[in-house]
């Protein structure tokens, strides 16, 4: 009785607007699905929706913006050592990002399956779908990790690596992530189990507590401090992965918890049901392919940029990660939207759908111009806090001033992609990051580098033509009411 109390409670902090609407009839559904409406229903508001948007966006929002300063302080220490290691950790994080957004694709499937099970109140299979995410989570990160550990030494070099510290210190780190991916793993799976049902404090906390660890450890471990040895480049990864093992514990421990609405009841035997691994990869497979393709991507414009030398390079990766940071806002504002638009469908209601992603969208804009203005005024100072080589902080600074005109392009992208992931409709998403990731922005790079002689900027001036016509495309494709069709499924 006291195990049905707190779930009760549980499910009171994250209700939304959707939990009060009525279920949509068929004869409603045909109608909302033929044309784009702004109105919703008399009996909610505006700012009703916002409130959800902003009760699922803030704790992850907040989760991913420690992550990003945890990056960012931890490639200031390395940065002690020299440009050479800022550059190495650079090199190592390519493969190894790629790798993580092959799980993270995945686990878009599991995200709107169990999203629209908790629209449609069905507890039950919310929890039936978060088992086969665990299958999926668990399998992947392990043939992942093996595979990216026995291939790290020419993934390295892939990466274009190729002065002898830089490699050294590239492989040296790869390994080591490698050989611990499963406790990278499973915190993601989890995490995306979770914001399915619209639970993104859970995941702040104990991502929160890993960005502790991992800044701790890499003040203990990069130069060696209170007799722990000086580690270097290995410290960095060992701290990183230390803090993911303590995320992983503490992420486990969540969901065995029984009065949560996704618990990990171990007397119920995990198997396999091949239906719902369907369902979640059908959705989470078109997924990963785009994220693959979009590391691709970046991996030959990194390659074109490496090849301009160590000083040119040290500079790309320095605003690598400050997009990793201005990257937040469109990528938690995004979890709203499949969050929601996957729970508007369990309750057969395209026109709340519409009403929520409208509202995501407006949410990521204002924030993306307030980023845009902060970064304009802080380019130097901001770049400073890496290195005071003179010739990285002014190339930096230019690729900054790149980096805030493309917000609002960038955010409106995210946010609206992550309301057609919500529906399902993933294939058109991923052929157009095809054609743009893979093929137009490598190639504008190599012509704006190699040809027009722009340096680095060049490919930051790719990015910017690329996120402008990207964000276009994927606007119109949401307007076009293609991605409604899932509401007529049964």
């Amino acid at each position: 009785m006291e195990n049905e109390k707190a779930i009760t409670d549980k499910a009171k902090k994250t209700k939304t607007t959707l939990d009060d609407l009525p279920f949509g009839t068929d004869e409603q559904i045909e109608r909302m699905a033929q044309t784009y409406t702004k109105e919703i229903p008399a009996n909610i508001s505006s700012r009703m929706l916002y409130n959800d948007i902003l009760r699922i966006a803030w704790p992850s929002m907040i989760e991913r913006t420690l992550a990003a300063f945890v990056s960012m302080v931890a490639m200031m220490m390395v940065g002690n050592l020299g440009p050479w290691a800022i550059a190495s950790v650079g090199f190592a994080s390519m493969p190894r990002m790629l790798m993580v957004t092959m799980i993270m694709g995945i686990h878009v499937g599991s995200t709107a399956m169990i999203a629209r099970s908790r629209g449609a109140n069905d507890r039950e299979k919310a929890n039936a779908y978060f088992r086969q995410t665990l299958i999926i989570g668990v399998v992947a990160s392990v043939v992942i990790g093996a595979a990216g550990y026995a291939f790290s030494d020419m993934l390295i070099r892939l990466m274009g690596a190729s002065e002898e510290s830089t490699l050294t210190g590239g492989i040296t780190y790869l390994k080591i992530q490698c050989a611990g991916f499963i406790f990278i793993g499973i915190p993601i799976t989890i995490t995306a189990a979770l914001r399915g049902v619209g639970n993104t404090r859970s995941p702040m906390i104990y991502n929160t507590i890993a960005a502790v660890v991992n800044v701790l450890l890499n003040f203990l471990l990069i130069e060696g401090r209170f007799g722990f040895p000086p580690l270097g480049i290995a410290g960095t990864s060992i701290a990183t992965l230390a803090g993911q093992a303590v995320a992983t514990i503490i992420a486990v421990y969540t969901v065995l918890r029984k009065n949560n609405y996704l618990c990990l009841d171990l007397k119920v035997r995990i198997r396999i049901d091949f239906g719902k691994l369907r369902e979640i990869l059908k959705i989470g497979m078109p997924t990963m392919g785009e994220q693959i393709i979009l590391r691709m991507g970046m991996i030959l414009v990194n390659r074109v940029v490496a090849s301009l030398g160590t000083n040119d390079f040290t500079a790309h990766q320095i605003c690598m990660n400050f997009l990793n940071l201005t990257m937040i806002n469109g990528e938690s504002i995004s979890i709203s939207a499949s969050a929601l638009m996957g729970q508007s469908i369990g309750k057969k209601r395209p026109d709340i759908a519409q009403a929520y992603t409208s509202r995501c969208r407006k949410t990521g804009l204002a924030f993306a111009l307030l980023l845009s203005v902060l970064f304009a005024i802080l380019r130097n100072p901001l770049t400073k806090l890496y290195t005071d080589e003179a010739a990285v902080v002014q190339t930096s600074a230019f690729l900054i001033l790149i980096l805030a005109a493309y917000q609002p392009f960038q955010a409106s992208q995210f946010i609206v992609s992550g309301a057609l992931r919500g529906a399902g409709d993933t294939f058109a998403i991923a052929v157009m990051n095809f054609f743009f990731a893979l093929l137009m922005r490598p190639i504008l790079a190599a012509l704006a580098v190699f040809t027009l002689g722009l340096g680095a900027a060049g490919a930051w001036y790719a990015f910017l033509t690329d996120q402008v016509i990207r964000s276009i495309l994927i606007s119109k494709r949401f307007s076009s009411g293609k991605w409604k069709k899932v509401f007529f499924k049964k």
